[in-house]
């Protein structure tokens, strides 16, 4: 009797599993049968933000149903790039990652994940990061700014995030140029932009031209100088840092990421999506106009990168 209760215990636990097999190979199948879930981790109005938000429009065209963008900011970008590892793994909520939440975090401290903990999507763009002064202080350019700094140590201040690649770009800079500048830190490019146009703060590291250039053609702040190798199709006149004598390129990423676990059928569904979205030509003028530049990878490429950077900060 014993014996044939085990087995029918075992036959209705084989039978239920097979059922839930069925219904998520099913739900894959079906995919997306309702909105999709962008998850930004740095506040509405950064780079990242405006990245994630540009994208989603475009995307929901090509994959078919509504994407949906929320803020999920706090830990320095870890607090939203833990709600995705916790939401079902089902491709309706999709990680907007970055090098600073993905990799360089993880790699500084213990924050519950690892960039493997997910899947590469695809890459979106890699972005070009900028200094931006205020219009009110006595420095204009990188030139005025080293000059600037060497007379004052300490008081030229920048706000950025702290421990993400803006803030080691600058932290780089400042000792290549032997000076000594303040930080002062921020949530994000939308959280720095202010204090530096409340003249809070001399100027800010941002994590994309995207982020300043408005600011920059309104005459409301000066560009000091890029990380990219070359110069910046919305910002022609601004010199990179290798142009200034200092060599140093430095180049974040943002692209999309689902928690591993996720069906590869809604993985490839996506990166489809997502690579028919940076083809779109409304798409490509629209990133253009608002000083974005989109540069495209799949899935196995961007995981690559993940993994170079992953194994360039991590501590040894």
């Amino acid at each position: 009797m014993k014996k044939l209760t085990r087995l029918i215990t075992l036959s209705a636990l084989g039978a239920a599993a097979l059922g839930v097999a069925a219904a998520t190979t099913a739900s894959a199948a079906d995919y997306p049968a309702k909105p999709v879930t962008f998850v930004v981790t740095w506040p509405a109005g950064g780079s990242t933000d405006i990245t994630g938000r540009m994208t989603a429009s475009y995307m929901s065209n090509h994959l078919g149903v509504p994407i949906a963008v929320v803020n999920r900011v706090g830990g320095v970008g870890t607090i939203g790039t833990r709600s995705v590892l916790d939401a079902p793994k089902d491709g309706y909520t999709v990680l907007v990652t970055t090098v600073g939440n993905q990799v360089l975090q993880p790699a500084a401290r213990d924050v519950g994940f690892v960039p493997r903990d997910f899947v590469p999507v695809g890459q979106i763009s890699a972005r070009t990061m900028l200094i931006v002064g205020g219009k009110d202080q006595p420095y204009s350019d990188a030139k005025s700014l080293i000059k600037y700094a060497k007379a004052n140590p300490g008081k030229a201040t920048f706000a950025s995030p702290s421990k993400v690649l803006p803030w080691r770009a600058v932290m780089k800079f400042a000792k290549a140029a032997d000076i000594k500048l303040k930080h002062i830190p921020a949530k994000g490019d939308a959280k720095s932009l202010p204090m530096v146009l409340g003249g809070h703060v001399g100027m800010a590291s941002l994590g994309d031209v995207s982020a300043g250039v408005s600011h920059i053609k309104a005459g409301k702040m000066n560009a000091i100088g890029i990380f990219s190798a070359e110069r910046h199709h919305a910002l022609p006149d601004t010199p990179t840092m290798k142009e200034l004598g200092f060599d140093m390129v430095l180049v974040p990423w943002t692209g999309l990421a689902v928690a591993k676990g996720t069906p590869p059928e809604v993985i490839k569904k996506l990166s489809d999506a997502l690579k028919k979205t940076t083809e779109d030509k409304a798409f490509l003028k629209f990133a253009k106009n608002s000083g974005t530049s989109v540069n495209y990878l799949d899935g196995p490429a961007f995981g690559k990168i993940w993994d170079r950077d992953w194994n360039t900060y991590r501590k040894k």
